[in-house]
């Protein structure tokens, strides 16, 4: 096999689409360490942006802590507030579900939150190398089972290219910048070009092996869901 190198070209060229790049990386001479790296690179890249983002966010926007003394003085001023704030009991209550709301919903709608973004320096390389260990296997074990032929090091290899749009989420911090469900359709083709690549598969068998892992995390989360739904049932009927 050629030594090959992973290098900026190569991920931009990938990230654009070029066949020749996936190939390129399933014959490097070791395109398990070149995915990680890729990976761990991507994750620390996106989330210092992220981090950039939700600082000048954090720095120009009001404080939710003087948002939610403006909304707190703004329900003072409603007509039920007296009766509200006259029973002890349910004033209590009223002010534990207030402070509950605003330590949880505010992340929730997107408020810059500074410190979990630096958090995510350590959390998105981590997410990013168990998400592509678990997809590619799922996808190496389908591609040969349709009759692939690539190794389970090519497969990596490819497949950890596909992870490339996931850097320009990065971008979201830029004003007017929205991607929606745009990356996650340039994913999933990159994925497709990627078990092509390290399979020599026919497309419609490619087809198959990218979407098949889906399929098994739906399964999974079914059943996931169905042994919460027991759990709570039993529950239930246990406090009866």
């Amino acid at each position: 096999m050629g030594h090959r190198t992973l290098s900026l070209g190569l991920i931009f060229r990938a990230l654009f689409l070029d066949s020749e790049a996936f190939d390129e990386l399933r014959d490097d001479d070791d395109p398990f360490v070149e995915g990680l790296f890729l990976l761990v690179l991507l994750g620390l890249v996106t989330a210092a942006l992220n981090l950039i983002g939700q600082t000048l966010a954090w720095g120009s926007l009001p404080q939710a802590g003087a948002i939610r003394d403006v909304v707190f003085n703004a329900l003072q001023q409603q007509p039920w507030w007296s009766a509200l704030s006259a029973d002890p009991q349910t004033y209590a209550t009223f002010q534990r579900i207030w402070d509950l709301s605003w330590r949880f919903f505010p992340p929730l709608f997107g408020a810059p939150d500074p410190a979990a973004a630096a958090f995510n320096l350590l959390l998105w390389p981590i997410w990013l190398v168990l998400s592509w260990l678990v997809y590619a296997l799922l996808a190496h074990g389908f591609a040969r089972l349709l009759g692939g032929r690539g190794w389970l090091r090519g497969t990596l290899g490819t497949v950890a290219l596909s992870f490339t749009p996931f850097l320009i989420r990065g971008l979201g911090f830029l004003p007017f910048i929205v991607f929606g469900g745009v990356l996650n359709t340039w994913q999933l083709i990159l994925r497709y070009k990627a078990l092509r690549s390290a399979h020599e598969l026919s497309w419609g068998r490619a087809l198959a092996a990218t979407l098949l892992p889906y399929l098994v995390y739906l399964l999974f989360w079914l059943l996931i869901g169905g042994l919460l739904a027991l759990v709570f049932a039993l529950a239930i009927g246990g406090a009866q």
